[in-house]
C-alpha cells in the first residue's frame, strides 16, 4: 500500500513538473532583444508621464492636436506613440495615483509576446493599495507605442479579506438553501404520512357500525307432541264430570290442534 502511494506521489510530482515546464515560453534571440527594448521605453514612458505637471498635461492633451502632440513625444521623447495611448496613458496613471494615495515605488517590469503586440506590466506600491501599469507596443521594427493603462487593486490581505466575506456570503446562502430543502421535505414527509390517516377512517367505521348492529339469535319451535297435552285434558274433564259439578251434555270433546306459526 505504501509503494502505491509513493509511486502516486511521484507521478503527480512528475506530472506538475512537465507542465510547468511547458508553461515557460521561450524566446529567439531577436524577439528577446524586443522584449529589453519595450521594457526600457514602459520605464522611460511612467517617468516622463509621473513628472508630468498639470499644465504640461493641459497643453498636449487640450491645446495641441492630436498629430502635434504625437510629432513633440516623437522629437522630444525619441519614440512614436498614438495620442489615445498617451491621453489614456496620463489620465488612468493620474486616476490610479489618486485610488493608491500616492505612488510609493515601482517594482521591476515583466514583458510577454502576445501575438503581433508586446505587453509589458509594471508593478506599481501605494500608500493604500497596490496596483499595475500595461504598456503595449507593436510587435515590429517599429515598436510603436500602441495603448497604456493604468490600473490600482487591493492588495493581497484585502483580496483575502473580501474573498472571506465573499465565502461567508456564500456559505450563508448555502445554509439557507439546504434549510428551506429540508422544510420543505420535512412538509412533504408529514402530508405523505397523513395520507395514510385518512385511509383508515372509514375502516374504523364500518367496523363500529357492525358492532352496534349484533345478529339476532335464531328461535327454535318447541314440537312437543300434542297427543300428551290430549291425554291430559281428558284426564281433567273426567275426574271434573265424576264429581258432578259438571254437566255431561253440554261438553263436546274436540281434537286440538297446534297451529304451527313462524317467528
Amino acid at each position: 500500500m505504501k509503494k502505491r502511494l509513493v509511486t502516486l506521489f511521484c507521478v503527480i510530482a512528475c506530472v506538475l513538473s512537465l507542465t510547468a515546464c511547458g508553461s515557460e515560453k521561450t524566446y529567439t534571440e531577436l524577439e528577446q532583444g524586443r522584449l529589453e527594448d519595450c521594457e526600457a521605453l514602459a520605464v522611460q514612458i511612467y517617468d516622463e508621464v509621473s513628472n508630468m505637471e498639470d499644465s504640461t498635461v493641459q497643453h498636449l492633451t487640450k491645446e495641441l492636436k492630436k498629430h502635434e502632440t504625437e510629432a513633440v513625444f516623437k522629437s522630444v521623447m525619441g519614440y512614436d506613440a498614438k495620442f489615445g495611448a498617451l491621453e489614456g496613458m496620463i489620465t488612468t496613471y493620474r486616476q490610479m495615483e489618486s485610488d493608491m494615495g500616492g505612488i510609493v515605488e515601482t517594482g521591476d517590469v515583466t514583458s510577454a509576446i502576445e501575438g503581433k503586440e508586446i505587453v509589458v506590466t509594471m508593478p506599481v506600491k501605494g500608500n493604500e493599495c497596490d496596483g499595475q501599469i500595461e504598456f503595449t507596443f507593436t510587435n515590429d521594427i517599429f515598436t510603436k507605442f500602441m495603448e497604456g493603462n493604468a490600473t490600482a487593486f487591493t492588495t493581497f490581505s484585502q483580496k483575502m479579506e473580501q474573498a472571506g466575506s465573499h465565502m461567508g456570503d456564500a456559505g450563508l446562502n448555502t445554509l439557507l438553501g439546504m434549510g428551506s430543502v429540508f422544510i420543505v421535505l420535512i412538509l412533504i414527509s408529514l402530508i405523505i404520512a397523513s395520507f395514510g390517516l385518512f385511509k383508515k377512517k372509514p375502516a374504523v367505521k364500518k367496523e363500529e357500525v357492525k358492532q352496534v348492529a349484533p345478529v339476532a339469535p335464531t328461535v327454535e319451535e318447541d314440537l312437543t307432541d300434542d297427543t300428551e297435552l290430549v291425554a291430559v285434558i281428558m284426564a281433567a274433564i273426567r275426574a271434573y264430570e265424576g264429581s258432578g259439578a259438571g254437566s255431561a251434555d253440554g261438553f263436546v270433546v274436540r281434537s286440538i290442534k297446534k297451529a304451527n306459526r313462524r317467528i
